[in-house]
């Protein structure tokens, strides 16, 4: 499993090197970076790209996570999920631009993805 987020707490706190890949980057470029993985590399979504209910336009951070696999296709699911996605999200950011968040906010954000993505590992019974 790799864990693809731009969510410094989850950097942090969910401290497998091995199983992180840190986007330095906004919530879009998570969602491309996903993207070019199932591409590339035939990774498989584990979670869906807007798990949460929270809105892309409402928040900074996004952790999703995906797995390799040895296959030698694109995962056509993953695909279209993602690229789905990235239509919500341009959507969201195109029609309400976000405010220029304070230091407070964006802690609160990270909290809120570090929470729903301890909870995902916590149900997949994973890093425990």
């Amino acid at each position: 499993m790799i864990i693809i987020t731009n969510n410094p707490m989850v950097k942090e706190k969910i401290n497998q090197a091995s199983l992180l890949s840190f986007i330095d980057g906004s919530y879009g470029e998570v969602l491309v970076e996903v993207k070019q993985q199932i591409i590339e590399k035939h990774v498989v979504l584990l979670s869906h790209p807007l798990s949460g209910s929270i809105k892309p336009n409402e928040t900074y951070y996004k952790t999703i996570f995906v797995t390799e696999t040895t296959s030698q296709y694109i995962d056509i699911e993953s695909l279209e999920y993602i690229e789905s996605a990235i239509a919500v999200y341009e959507k969201f950011i195109k029609n309400k631009q976000r405010p220029n968040w304070s230091l407070a906010v964006l802690k609160d954000f990270a909290f809120v993805d570090f929470y729903i993505a301890q909870s995902t590992l916590d149900r997949m019974e994973v890093l425990r």
